[in-house]
């Protein structure tokens, strides 16, 4: 679907196309513990419920947000036009470095033999996007099955021909953000207070679902026996939070050592703290 035609579903919804931007991006603000729980607006779906206007519109709204690590290094990750993240990239002694390094994931993310799918020692996918010379740029969220990462590898090159813009992240006291996927389903993630996503959820059929998984982070996120700290096979570390069931609720993104992974889950388990506490 191209842009005339999103344009004449926006006119004939009496909507224009900043109100359409406004909906992708704004969030609710609803009583959480130690940090707020968002939803993103949901209108679209009063346009067309179809795969090509989500698809359209998180082609053209990506970007790439800056923030400074705990360690004092710059990152960067990119996000799709619905807030999902689809990259991250590895640390920076400084802000112009990072910015280098953005401008080198636009030059190679458009290229399908820059991107290296990998595995994780639980079965879990993941791809990593390199440079000419062979350096890792960027790399993604990990992914339940390696369909899912070819996938997403599709996407991602896409999203990256299609942005320009780089932002700060947003300062904030850590909020959950819900929002509608790439592939229609219902999502969450955590942004910690410099503005990182330190946290990504499984997928949920609906809005409903994502925040009772939301709420579930909550209350299991608080207890550390909860968190598993996993290997890749390339020597980085994540971590996975499950509920009492067994169940995992939500991913973290890969850590150059298992000590940052470590450092991620107690990140999340201070964002999950009550307010009163």
């Amino acid at each position: 679907m191209g842009l005339r035609k999103l344009n004449h579903l926006l006119t004939e919804n009496t909507m224009n196309p900043f109100r359409i931007v406004a909906l992708l991006v704004s969030v609710f603000a609803i009583t959480a513990c130690g940090v707020d729980s968002a939803v993103i607006a949901d209108d679209v779906d009063e346009l067309d419920s179809s795969a090509q206007v989500m698809d359209e519109l998180t082609l053209t709204r990506g970007r790439f947000e800056t923030f400074v690590g705990a360690n004092g290094d710059t990152y960067f990750h990119l996000l799709a036009g619905n807030g999902e993240k689809v990259l991250a990239s590895e640390g920076y002694a400084s802000a112009s470095g990072a910015a280098s390094g953005i401008r080198t994931v636009q030059t190679n993310g458009v290229i399908a033999a820059r991107y290296e799918l990998r595995e994780a020692r639980d079965g879990s996918s993941y791809f990593v996007l390199k440079a000419a010379n062979g350096e890792v740029i960027g790399v993604s969220e990990m992914y339940v099955s390696k369909s899912n990462a070819e996938r997403a590898v599709l996407t991602v090159q896409k999203v990256v021909k299609a942005t320009t813009l780089e932002t700060q992240a947003p300062q904030t006291a850590g909020r959950f953000e819900v929002f509608k996927g790439l592939d229609g389903k219902r999502y969450f993630h955590l942004r910690a207070k410099n503005g990182e996503i330190v946290l990504q959820s499984q997928a949920y059929s609906s809005v409903t679902g994502a925040n009772g998984g939301v709420a579930s982070v909550q209350t299991n996120g608080l207890v550390a026996a909860r968190y598993s700290v996993l290997e890749a096979v390339d020597g980085r570390h994540y971590f996975v939070l499950k509920a009492a069931n067994g169940q995992v609720i939500g991913r973290s993104q890969l850590y150059a050592s298992k000590y940052n992974a470590q450092r991620g889950v107690d990140t999340v388990i201070r964002l999950v703290q009550p307010l009163d506490r």
